[in-house]
């Protein structure tokens, strides 16, 4: 056997070998892996999780994988699935970058889109997210969608009806199909947790020379296991597991960044208590299922909320609307305007069409934070419906997401997950300071939970305030009103 062959043979066998002598890193250098992606990349089990702390070199890992698998395989289809479309691009970028400074992996490509890639040995790769741009399960792309290896990012994120998308594909070729999927800690519910405290094995690359441990449950994936930190019970961080590129000063800048509990989670894995995600699996999954409406208006009675974009964020309606029947309520209809659109656009909207998509509304919560002073000024005081102003201190917020949780526990709210309504709600964070009070964190945006929140307290305000005194319109306790008759809505806002 000549050389070359046998430093291919070898590299077939040993990922960590293919890696490091075949891919080049950005300073044009071999990349030289750290135990725990060593580890990682030579355990052949089927089905892996890869439990690892924020920067521990978990996406080069991934690609690592992806690469060796698709150099030496024919004919297979691998799969990376990320919560959203700009981390799906993320990772196919690097994965093209990582291609590209190697003449002898980009000869072996005939394709290398963006999204997706195919090598001359006919194996595909593909990058995709969960869902769709509809929002609707069975619209999504991975429907019917069949893999050799599927791989999850961040999949603590990846919703549950996302998860009943994907999951199918998989568990119906166990046997013949791989799955690898990684993350940081979150609550301790849903697919990620459950998989994680039911693994078959362990694996801690600073423990027992990273050997498999058995785990009692004895499940299906091999979990690999990697801390980069841990803080003592003042807060203070104890080490490093990579000082040279993560050293403990950085550590701490990044604590101090971000916070103690989300520190926690995302560098020490401490899984939270459910008390610190308000809007939790089991709530939103036991409240959020209703589906979106086929037009936006509604003859019941209403109650709405509205949260005004302001240097970053979108303009959010939200409207909910009673059951007759059962006097429970239905938050199904959001509307939003893009970052931009001017206030008079949005204040026209409340005054004139609102009113009269939904002419049984009784209750507007209003953002009067800021600038929203000036703009709910502008408002019609003399609309047939309560109008809140609300200014969100720290104090009011608490009790908006109090209310709107206690609203959805009861079974007295259920409502429409608009998907991004359900990744904010996912990312929105419960706090406790040095000085015991509460506060809440969001994630990227919370444009439409705030919306929701204020919708929630709309309807809360109505049962107890009851309609507007003196409204014109309201005939006693139907829950009727004259806006029901055409004439009268087309005098008072126009045809619309």
């Amino acid at each position: 056997m000549d050389k070359q062959k046998k430093v291919l043979m070898k590299a077939y066998k040993d990922p960590v070998f293919f890696i490091e002598h075949f891919c080049i890193n950005q300073e044009g250098k071999p990349y030289v892996l750290e135990p725990q992606q060593k580890l990682f990349l030579r355990d052949r089990s089927p089905y892996k999780i890869l439990f690892c702390s924020r920067r521990s070199g978990k996406t080069l890992i991934m690609i690592a994988d992806i690469l060796h698998k698709s150099f030496f395989r024919k004919n297979q289809l691998l799969t990376l699935v990320a919560p959203t479309g700009d981390q799906a691009k993320e990772f196919a970028t690097t994965f093209d970058g990582i291609v590209k400074r190697s003449s002898l992996l980009q000869s072996s490509f005939e394709t290398l889109n963006k999204m997706s890639k195919e090598l001359t040995n006919g194996t595909r790769i593909k990058f995709a997210t969960a869902g769709a741009q509809s929002g609707k399960k069975e619209d999504s792309a991975l429907v019917g969608s069949g893999f050799n290896t599927l791989y999850l990012d961040e999949c603590q994120s990846l919703d549950a009806e996302a998860l009943s998308t994907i999951i199918p594909a998989v568990t119906g070729q166990m046997g013949q199909a791989e799955m690898i999927f990684s993350g940081t800690p979150r609550g301790k519910t849903g697919f990620f947790y459950e998989n994680i405290k039911n693994a078959k094995t362990i694996r801690e690359c600073y423990v027992d020379n990273g050997r498999a441990k058995p785990c009692p449950s004895n499940g299906d994936y091999s979990l690999h296991r990697f801390q980069i930190t841990d803080m003592d019970e003042d807060g203070n961080i104890l080490y490093s597991r990579a000082p040279l590129r993560l050293p403990v000063s950085e550590l701490e800048t990044i604590r101090n960044t971000i916070g103690m509990e989300k520190f926690r989670r995302e560098f020490c894995l401490d899984f939270v208590d459910d008390i610190s995600i308000p809007y939790y699996d089991e709530l939103r999954q036991m409240a959020g299922i209703l589906t979106e409406p086929p037009v936006f208006e509604d003859m019941r009675v209403a109650c709405a909320g509205i949260d005004f974009g302001k240097r970053r964020n979108n303009s959010v309606l939200t409207v909910g609307v009673q059951d007759p029947k059962t006097n429970t309520w239905e938050i199904i209809y959001y509307k939003y305007w893009e970052l931009g659109t001017r206030y008079q656009t949005i204040t026209h909207y409340l005054n004139q069409i609102l009113p009269f998509r939904f002419p049984n509304l009784q209750a507007l919560a209003v953002d009067a934070t800021g600038v929203g002073q000036a703009i709910v000024e502008q408002l019609d005081r003399f609309a047939p419906h309560n109008i809140y102003d609300i200014i969100f201190s720290q104090p009011m917020k608490v009790n908006l997401v109090e209310n709107t949780i206690n609203n959805l526990e009861s079974r007295y709210v259920s409502y429409y997950p608009h998907k991004k309504l359900d990744k904010e709600m996912q990312e929105y964070i419960r706090e406790t300071t040095d000085n015991d009070r509460i506060i809440y964190k969001k994630g990227e945006s919370d444009d439409f939970v705030d919306s929701f929140n204020l919708c929630n307290l709309a309807i809360t305000k109505y049962i107890e305030d009851g309609p507007k005194r003196d409204a014109p319109f309201f005939i006693g306790g139907l829950g009727t009103n004259i806006l029901h008759d055409a004439d009268y809505r087309n005098k008072r806002y126009g045809k619309r």
